[in-house]
């Protein structure tokens, strides 16, 4: 069994890597952001998050976790995602 300190590491280095990826998912969100406001669309996509809940769902399945946790934090990374696009074009829908 590894001692203590050796797993508190290897979750620290866990952390840091989700950190990373949420980063890498707001970046994403601000490329996303562009294509909406070309398209005209609004800046919640209900239908995309419903998508995208669905598809954590799945993937919570897949690998056998408990899915209302996972669902939680992706409706918390969802939520970044609209702050930051309506942080970055200061309005809810593009003209």
């Amino acid at each position: 069994m590894k001692p203590i300190e050796e797993v508190r590491l290897e979750i620290q280095q866990i952390d840091r890597k989700i950190v990373e990826l949420i980063k890498k998912r707001t970046e994403l969100a601000e490329k996303v952001l562009e294509s909406k406001k070309q398209a005209g669309m609004a800046i919640n996509d209900e239908t995309q998050n419903k998508v995208v809940l669905e598809r954590a769902v799945d993937n919570a399945i897949e690998f056998n976790l408990d899915t209302e946790p996972v669902k939680s934090i992706f409706k918390i990374l969802i939520e970044m995602s609209i702050e930051r696009q309506q942080e970055l074009s200061g309005k809810g829908k593009f003209p």
